[in-house]
């Protein structure tokens, strides 16, 4: 049996305050024994870059700041594809997500599955220090990516990885849980 492949990549700028959340999130994910078949990465502010990452993932999972006119601290859960209906600003910092993928998708095999955990910033200026609100949202960040790794593990066990993740989507991406931007 070929084991799939979940890639975890945090996104953002330890020097610019608050828009250091995804690094530090993986930060902690590297301190957790994850399954096997699970890569996590500090990806920093690599931009275009990143698709080389995803490419070959049968899932992944971006955690970056995502400023949707919510408190700060807010953690947010949404597919990828919901990006281009919110007019969310997810940043890869030299161009935005959606972008990047589109891009990307012409020329790397990327997943077909890509979930976005963000946060809502409170200030994003010059600090290597998150705001304490941003830095209370970790906890909560790593628990949803650790449930859905988990629940990406089984649906890709128990399925080809060449298959379209409908049921994970329906039961991650829209679950009650989580807030949505």
């Amino acid at each position: 049996m070929i084991m799939p492949r979940v890639v975890v990549v945090g996104v953002g700028n330890i020097l610019m305050g608050d828009e250091g959340f995804g690094v530090r999130v993986v930060e902690e994910l590297k301190k957790i024994q994850l399954p096997e078949g699970v890569e996590v990465y500090d990806c920093g502010t690599l931009g275009l870059q990143i698709l080389n990452y995803l490419e070959n993932s049968d899932f992944a999972i971006v955690v970056d700041v995502v400023k949707s006119n919510g408190k700060p601290g807010d953690v947010y859960v949404f597919d990828f594809d919901e990006c281009k209906d919110y007019k969310i600003a997810v940043s890869l910092h030299d161009i935005d997500l959606v972008k990047a993928v589109k891009i990307g998708g012409l020329v790397y095999n990327l997943p077909k599955k890509i979930v976005v955990v963000g946060v809502e910033p409170e200030r994003i200026e010059l600090s290597m220090e998150l705001s304490d609100a941003v830095e209370k949202a970790i906890p909560k960040a790593v628990d949803i990516v650790i449930d859905l790794i988990s629940r990406a593990v089984s649906e890709l066990h128990s399925r080809s990885g060449n298959e379209i993740y409908s049921e994970l989507q329906d039961n991650q991406a829209h679950d009650d849980e989580y807030s949505r931007p």
